[in-house]
């Protein structure tokens, strides 16, 4: 593998950010799904759907190896992680820790006080607690979708 180069996400990545999250999420996360909830989720992960989510500001980092995107993290707001994604042969690399490192610092640079949310899958629950997010809720389940709140409070 190529050295590993993180990057902003351009516009032009859309469609394989798209293919990433929709690959490994089909790969990944079926017990995470009720009924409609995979279709719901693959809908909000369209190749438009990602344009518009940068239109509206979310910040989008991408890892990339061998001129391919192996990985992408988004962030809402500075604040509250939208989309962690790495493809499966790439699991186990650190990748998507240094996904989290790259945006924490750019959203710490950008006014956040330190506080992180998110909603994880049971599969990325066990990384999200090593990295210190702690659970804010129950299991939730909406439009099929199952996911635990949690956030990180950094001083």
């Amino acid at each position: 593998m190529q050295p590993l180069v993180i990057r902003q996400a351009q516009r032009a990545d859309c469609a394989e950010i798209s293919y990433l999250i929709t690959r490994n999420a089909k790969l990944l996360l079926n017990e995470d799904f009720d009924g409609d909830g995979l279709n719901f989720f693959l809908n909000t992960v369209t190749e438009r759907a990602i344009r518009e989510y940068m239109d509206q500001g979310f910040n989008y980092l991408v890892a990339q190896a061998n001129n391919e995107i192996i990985g992408v993290i988004a962030i809402k707001d500075n604040s509250h992680m939208f989309h962690l994604f790495v493809d499966k042969n790439y699991h186990k690399k650190g990748i998507a820790k240094q996904l989290w490192e790259s945006i924490y610092t750019q959203s710490v640079e950008s006014g956040n006080n330190g506080t992180f949310t998110l909603n994880s899958t049971s599969y990325a629950l066990p990384v999200y607690q090593r990295w210190g997010f702690t659970c804010t809720d129950e299991l939730q389940i909406r439009h099929g979708i199952r996911y635990t709140p949690m956030s990180l409070t950094v001083d």
